[in-house]
Order: structure tokens, then C-alpha cells, then sequence
């Protein structure tokens, strides 16, 4: 019997893992439960654990720190990632730190885990493990598609038997500005969102002829070009994502952008393919809204170069987003120094790294770079129009004062905006037991002292209060609609105990948790 851990602080996921197989008829025993990873190591002391499944995103210490950790004992149990639709860069990291497998909480089901405990007992510990029943998923049934694509580019690099041969392009596409176009679609993604972005792009015959278009979630796609012509190559891919784009775009009102590889020959080159992809979409800020990117545009800028002016001129960068005048005026007379002394095209070359730069610390903080100016600006374009080294120092002045003009009005915004992250969190994460101040402000990225203040200014109450509040709350729903006993009410909103529960209980609502369900007054 292999023992098992899972790794959840989320209540209903723990409780759903438990309950959704018979562990014991596939040789497994579930020996212990932990809400983080420094739980999970506590727990691994604890016991002899054999698999351990563990989510990406948790308080305290996240899937990556466990898997880092477990990595230095001396003997590492198997790993099943579970990730959210969001969560594809941890669990591609998970892979590399030792995972072998995910599981999409989106897609949970009797059948998925089954399937997935079963393989890990032939391929992993060399027992049969085989059903009467052998039916999966029509997902694990497809030979080469989006559930595939997306294993390859976290990282799975064996051979896939249905990988074509031949050269290829990987090329990524993500909707612009996702978080407000997913309010159109009801909370249905899957129906209303990803199946429609595929299904249009199946009426496409280039693409039903040459690529394989998979999800990596809601907002991001991954295709693979499977290349037949090395003479226009280039050319058609790019035509190709340009039609995808403008169906997409005329027919569900999406802007989406693309970022293309360079070629790849055979599935072990996938991963870097995939990431290079992700690295052209990520220099599409500098073209404006729904742009294609790919290595061989004259002129583009090169990603490991904008990485290494974030590091370069990280003191000039921040002090062009907190508005600290002082440190930015200093920092330009060394930046414009480099200038004189390098050339024009260098200092070109400088400048839009700098601002892609700019862009990705703006999106990192939820804000946008196109919302600078009234008009899209692209600013290959804008840059490359400058002949002199002297108006390039003057754009560039002015550019620098816009950013700290828009960095310093949207000051309240931004901190509001912080609030109503914080309360979204709250709401994720009330069942969580050890769900605390800190972990909040640890959260949106404030110090823990200046989140209290700031979150009884504005809400009119501690956070204390507040959570208390939403726990009961959600309490007296689960007693209005389900017939769950007390404990396992007090378990579900993040009371471990339920006399505690119940005192809580009495004091928000001067009734006890019985009477409330009896209808007393």
C-alpha cells in the first residue's frame, strides 16, 4: 500500500481528492492532509510518504518551495502537481524541480485520477494496476493534441508517439486584456470561451492543414506550424496567425497577440520552441494591441537584452514607477551619458528595451503601458523616426515624466484597487484555517502593519472582524442549503474546531448555530 499526502489549502479540493476514488482498491492509503509546504515537510518527517499531490498556489510556502525542499531529502516521494488554469508557469517549474505529472483542478473526476494512480503504478512502481474497465477520458484518447501540447511545454520531453516529423514553428497567442473580456462569458469559459476560440479556428483550412492548436488555459493558446515549404515558411506562418487574429477578432470581438519561434526539428526541442514563443509575445507591448512577433523582424529587440536592462537600470525603473524624482533625475544622467558616448543606434536599441521593460512592470502591477496615451503608440516606429541624439534625449525626457505623471495620479487607484484584491483573496481563501493578516498582505505585497491601518480605514472595520464576518456568513448559507452536521460546517468556512465555531457563531449573530437552523428567533 502506497501512502499518500495531499497538499491543498483549499478545504473542498482535500475533501474532493478523499472522496473521489477508493484509494485502497488501487493500492494507495491517504496517511495525511496539510493546508502548505511547511506543513507538508512536517508531515513527511511524520510518516513514510510514497506520492505526494500537492497544489502550485499556497500561503506560507507555495508547490515550488516543497518541491525544492523535498528535493534535499534523501529519499523524494512521486509528485502530482495540481494546477489552476492560471497556474501553467509553476507547474512547467514543478517539472523541472521533479514532478511528474498535473492535474487540472478544472478537470477532476473519478476517471482522470484513476487513470493517473494506475499509470503511476505501472510506469513508476512497476505493478499492473489494471481495471476490467480500461475507458479514459476522450482527452487521454487523443493521439497528438491541446492536452498533449500543453504536457510538452511543461516540460515532458519523452517522445511522443503522435509528435510530427519534420520542422515546425510553436507560436503562442493570448487575449489582450482578459480579465475584462471573461466577464462576457458568465463563468462558463470552457463552453462560451475556449471551445468557440478553437472551433473557429478549425474552419480555417491552413490551419486544419499544417498546425495543431491546443489550450494552455482560458486566455493563452499554443500552436504548432508544421513547416512544408522552407521557402515562404515565414511568411505563411506569419499570414496564418494574422488570419486566426482577425477571425477571433471578428468573430467573438477578441484582440489577441502571437509570439513566434524560430524552427524546431523533433519534440525535444518543443520546450525551448514553446518558451521562445512566449518570449516574442512578451516584446509585443512595444507595437501596441494585437501584435504578431517573431525573431526575424528587422530591427526587433532581443528578450534576453530587455532582461538585462531590467537588471542594469533597476534603480531607474523604480523610481520611474514610485515617482521618487530625485533617483530618477540622477539615473538619466548616467543612462544619457551611455548614450552620447555609444552612438544613435545603440541608444535606440537602449531605449526600447527600456520601455518593454517599463511595459512588463506596469503589467506585473495590473496597469497598462497603451493607456499612457489617448492614441496606440508603436514604438519601433516612434523611436526609429529620431535622427539626432539630442531629440532622442528630449523624447525620452519626456517619455520618463509621463511615466511618473501616470504612475503618481494612479497612486489611489492602485492602492484601492489593492483592497479589492485583498477582500477577492479573503473570499478564495476563507476556508483556509491559517488564512491570516499577514498572509493577506502578503498577498497584494503591502507590509502587514501599513495593510491593517489601511484596511480599517476603508472598509470601516479590522480585518479580523471582516473575515469573522464572511465566515459566519457563509456558514449560515451552507446551514440554509445543505444538511452538512456542524463540524463539517465549521471545517468547510475555517474552524478546525467547532466549540470555537459555535462561540463565534453566538456572538455575531446572538444565537447558537442550532437555533439559527431551527428557525428560532
Amino acid at each position: 500500500m502506497k501512502n499518500v499526502l495531499i497538499v491543498d489549502d483549499d478545504t473542498i479540493v482535500r475533501i474532493t481528492l478523499h472522496a473521489l476514488v477508493k484509494w485502497e482498491d488501487l493500492g494507495y492509503q491517504i496517511v495525511a492532509d496539510a493546508i502548505h509546504g511547511e506543513q507538508a515537510l512536517q508531515c513527511l518527517k511524520e510518516h513514510d510518504i510514497d506520492l505526494v499531490i500537492t497544489d502550485m498556489k499556497m500561503p506560507v510556502m507555495d508547490g515550488i518551495g516543497l518541491l525544492k525542499e523535498m528535493n534535499r531529502l534523501p529519499r523524494m516521494p512521486k509528485v502530482l502537481a495540481l494546477s489552476g488554469y492560471d497556474d501553467f508557469t509553476l507547474v512547467r517549474d514543478a517539472f523541472r524541480l521533479g514532478a511528474l505529472d498535473y492535474l487540472l483542478k478544472a478537470d477532476l473526476n473519478e476517471e482522470l485520477l484513476t487513470s493517473m494512480l494506475e499509470r503511476l503504478n505501472r510506469e513508476e512502481w512497476g505493478q499492473s494496476g489494471e481495471r476490467g474497465d480500461e475507458k479514459v477520458s476522450d482527452q487521454a484518447e487523443e493521439v497528438f493534441g491541446g492536452r498533449q501540447l500543453a504536457d510538452l511545454a511543461v516540460g515532458r520531453r519523452e517522445k511522443h508517439p503522435g509528435f510530427p516529423s519534420g520542422e515546425y514553428l510553436v507560436v503562442q497567442f493570448e487575449i489582450e486584456d482578459f480579465l475584462r473580456h471573461a466577464g462576457r462569458f458568465d463563468g462558463s469559459l470552457e463552453e462560451q470561451l475556449t471551445k468557440p476560440m478553437l472551433e473557429f479556428a478549425g474552419q480555417i483550412p491552413r490551419v486544419v492543414a499544417h498546425c495543431v492548436l491546443g489550450t494552455i488555459s482560458p486566455s493563452r493558446y499554443v500552436m504548432l506550424y508544421c513547416i512544408n515549404d522552407k521557402e515562404q515558411y515565414r511568411e505563411n506562418v506569419v499570414s496564418t496567425c494574422r488570419q486566426l487574429c482577425r477571425v477571433w477578432n471578428n468573430y467573438m470581438n477578441l484582440s489577441v497577440s502571437a509570439g513566434i519561434s524560430s524552427m524546431g526539428n523533433g519534440c525535444s526541442q518543443f520546450l525551448d520552441r514553446f518558451e521562445e514563443a512566449g518570449q516574442q509575445l512578451r516584446l509585443r507591448y512595444l507595437k501596441g494591441q494585437a501584435q504578431i512577433c517573431y525573431p526575424w523582424e528587422k530591427d526587433a529587440v532581443i528578450f534576453s537584452q530587455v532582461q538585462e536592462a531590467g537588471t542594469v537600470y533597476e534603480k531607474l525603473l523604480h523610481g520611474l514607477l514610485v515617482g521618487d524624482e530625485l533617483t530618477v533625475n540622477e539615473e538619466k544622467k548616467s543612462l544619457f551619458g551611455e548614450f552620447y558616448q555609444n552612438g544613435l543606434e545603440p541608444a535606440k536599441e537602449r531605449c526600447l528595451q527600456l520601455i518593454c521593460q517599463l511595459a512588463w512592470l506596469l503589467q506585473d502591477s495590473h496597469d497598462d503601458i497603451n493607456s499612457l496615451f489617448a492614441d496606440e503608440v508603436n514604438y519601433y516606429e516612434k523611436i526609429h523616426r529620431i535622427f539626432e541624439m539630442r531629440n532622442l534625449e528630449l523624447w525620452m525626457n519626456n517619455y520618463f515624466r509621463w511615466i511618473m505623471d501616470y504612475a503618481r495620479n494612479h497612486q489611489d487607484r492602485k492602492q484601492t484597487d489593492l483592497m479589492i484584491r485583498a477582500k477577492r483573496f479573503i473570499m478564495d481563501n476563507y476556508a483556509n484555517p491559517e488564512l491570516s493578516l499577514g498572509s493577506v498582505a502578503g498577498y497584494i505585497g503591502l507590509n502587514e502593519k501599513y495593510f491593517s491601518s489601511r484596511f480599517t480605514k476603508e472598509e470601516g472595520t479590522t480585518f479580523s472582524n471582516y473575515l469573522t464576518e464572511v465566515r459566519i456568513r457563509k456558514a449560515r448559507e451552507l446551514m440554509d442549503k445543505t444538511d452538512l452536521k456542524m463540524y463539517e460546517i465549521s471545517q468547510q468556512v475555517g474552524y478546525n474546531n467547532v466549540e470555537h465555531f459555535t462561540r463565534v457563531f453566538k456572538k455575531v449573530c446572538r444565537m447558537s448555530p442550532g437555533s439559527y437552523r431551527k428557525g428560532e428567533v
